[in-house]
């Protein structure tokens, strides 16, 4: 049909970006670090308790959208979230639902515009087929603490445990009345956590293999299954860092590996891991690693942004 955009079209071949570009993530304010901190006080003020409306996040339709929000951008032309979904043939609640998720994984802005970083996406993989990018993007949502359910089936249930139901999960979550009615927690969380366990086990991060489904309603967490490359744990750790240290030019490497939405508790790898990839960055001259005089933690390097590792890596760089 004329004027119809299939889901398969090649995409566009946007310039590819030859200069690492800026984009500031916002700063969370959150005393994460306490001892013996519950889900209750994990939970920032402004926390979002639904988000993706209930559907899984597929790559098709990521993919296509930063692939028409550029193409509009080049043409200065504006694009409604209803335009969008008419191109896609999309629901209106599975657009909104995936625009919603695009925006907590920093590829879209509040205005619905490609940002810098969706611009790196579309150029180097646009297809959203390349592991460490979406080891990077379940980074970017599963550590945000304002995504109260994405983040902590990860922080705090699969930190504790291999095996959950959707039930099981659900249940966790109403200590959190009080902040939500027992109503919205009990519509809510079900639906929405249906659609997060289906990104990771059929739609957009399958490919990495944290959560797979061993049986009807039941799934299973993995640890230390893979190698996350260097340059991705660089931009990851300095997401962290903007994010829960702002400013900040050391980071204790405890906090890095089993801290409250840190590196090592989100993406499920063991302290040895976590040292290796620290030490890899090390010897890369990207940041130092200080153990001496009682010291253990992270000094970074004012020239490296979470964004630039990332471009590097998406631009095939490899560590040597």
């Amino acid at each position: 049909m004329t004027g119809q955009l299939s889901l398969f079209d090649q995409p566009s071949d946007p310039d590819k970006p030859q200069k690492d570009t800026m984009q500031e993530l916002d700063a969370i304010t959150l005393n994460k670090d306490q001892p013996g901190a519950k889900l209750p006080d994990l939970v920032p003020e402004g926390a979002l308790l639904a988000l993706n409306r209930g559907y899984g996040i597929r790559s098709v339709h990521v993919g296509r959208i930063l692939e028409l929000l550029q193409a509009h951008k080049k043409n200065n032309e504006p694009i409604t979230r209803d335009e969008i979904a008419e191109k896609l043939s999309m629901t209106w609640a599975s657009m909104q639902g995936t625009i919603n998720v695009m925006r907590k994984a920093e590829l879209v802005d509040s205005q619905t515009r490609i940002t810098p970083f969706g611009h790196l996406v579309l150029s180097y993989t646009p297809y959203l087929d390349n592991p460490g990018l979406l080891w990077l993007l379940h980074y970017l949502l599963a550590s945000n603490a304002l995504l109260v359910l994405w983040s902590n089936v990860f922080n705090q249930i699969l930190s504790q445990q291999d095996e959950i139901t959707i039930q099981e999960v659900s249940e966790v979550f109403r200590v959190l009345e009080g902040r939500w009615s027992s109503k919205t927690i009990h519509e809510k969380t079900r639906h929405e956590l249906g659609g997060i366990f289906k990104t990771y086990t059929e739609d957009l991060l399958e490919p990495i293999k944290i959560l797979t489904k061993s049986d009807l309603g039941v799934y299973q967490s993995h640890r230390d299954t893979v190698t996350i490359p260097p340059l991705i744990w660089m931009s990851i750790i300095m997401i962290y860092r903007d994010r829960y240290y702002p400013s900040s030019s050391t980071l204790e490497t405890p906090l890095v590996v089993r801290g409250n939405y840190g590196p090592g508790r989100i993406l499920n790898q063991n302290e040895a891991s976590v040292r290796r990839a620290l030490d890899a960055l090390h010897n890369a001259n990207l940041l130092t690693v200080e153990t001496r005089s009682g010291l253990d933690q992270v000094r970074f390097k004012q020239e490296h942004t979470w964004i630039s590792a990332a471009a590097r890596y998406l631009r095939g760089e490899q560590l040597v």
